[in-house]
């Protein structure tokens, strides 16, 4: 089975605000939580298998996506059905919110990540996971 995660810059640093455009835009509710890996966080189901979290992308002094400093926020939405229909949603409706990527992951047979390029997904990374 074929599972996408799309990976987001969020530019606004207000927690709070981005995830009151995200419940209003998507109809959905937000729970906090706390750990020691992610810090403070928000999530929220979509769907049976599909979730969406909102994290901080600097936590205890570490980048979770080092390439993407500008980036204070960082919204992952995980097992997702229709990635170019979210995708598209949330960046027309939401100007701060850019896609970074999309991985796609079939459980020990293969990862992909996509960037958008000209509204279409592009292949720019591909291991194939060869059986002995």
């Amino acid at each position: 089975m074929m599972n996408r995660y799309l990976k987001f810059g969020v530019s606004n640093d207000d927690m709070e605000l981005v995830t009151k455009d995200l419940q209003k835009l998507l109809n959905i509710c937000f729970e906090e939580h706390e750990s020691s890996y992610w810090g403070e966080y928000n999530v929220a189901q979509l769907s049976e298998t599909e979730n969406i979290r909102l994290i901080y992308n600097y936590i205890d002094d570490d980048w979770q996506e080092e390439d993407f400093k500008e980036y204070p926020l960082l919204l992952e939405l995980n097992r997702i059905n229709e990635p170019e229909k979210m995708s598209h949603l949330l960046c027309e409706h939401l100007s701060y919110i850019c896609l970074l990527y999309m991985d796609e992951i079939d459980a020990k047979v293969s990862s992909r990540r996509y960037v958008l390029e000209n509204g279409k997904f592009k292949l720019v990374y591909e291991n194939l996971n060869n059986k002995k």
